[in-house]
């Protein structure tokens, strides 16, 4: 019997030792830089309209929207014309740092053009200024991203 007990034990001990510590999901990793993600924060900043849309989640899709038709608004026609007769890839992907007075630091687009991607990323720059994001009740700064879908969006710049 003492046979089987004492390699129980040292399998449980080894099994203990090289077992994961549980991470706390409530506490939003921080950056080196001290940013936050968007969408794990108290309260998210937000485009003016957006602040009375209801939940979190729907203030969060309000500014989604209200960038994708800000960008579709302020894109430049023949840009988009010359474009819209290309394949262009799907995606662009979009981030920004929101700082803790709102405004837009370090934009950075992703796109398989190069005008696509210069476009998009001046009219980020020009971006009004957001709410102040606010995390256990101080004020930070915010990291976003966004996907946005090309076609849509040169097919809509055109139209506009």
């Amino acid at each position: 019997m003492k046979k089987f007990i004492i390699p129980a034990l040292f399998c449980l001990i080894v099994q203990f030792s090289f077992a994961q510590k549980a991470t706390d999901m409530s506490t939003p990793k921080v950056s080196a830089n001290g940013t936050i993600h968007f969408a794990v924060m108290d309260k998210a900043p937000v485009l003016e309209g957006c602040e009375n849309a209801g939940s979190s989640k729907k203030q969060n899709k309000c500014t989604a929207d209200k960038i994708e038709t800000f960008i579709q608004k302020a894109f430049d026609k023949d840009i988009a014309r010359s474009l819209s007769n290309d394949s262009v890839n799907n995606a662009v992907y979009v981030r920004f740092i929101i700082n803790k007075q709102g405004a837009i630091e370090n934009v950075g687009v992703r796109a398989n053009n190069s005008k696509l991607k210069g476009e998009v990323e001046r009219i980020l720059k020009t971006l009004p200024k957001f709410s102040r994001g606010t995390h256990q009740g101080n004020a930070v700064t915010v990291s976003y991203s966004l996907t946005l879908q090309a076609d849509r969006l040169l097919r809509n710049a055109v139209n506009n």
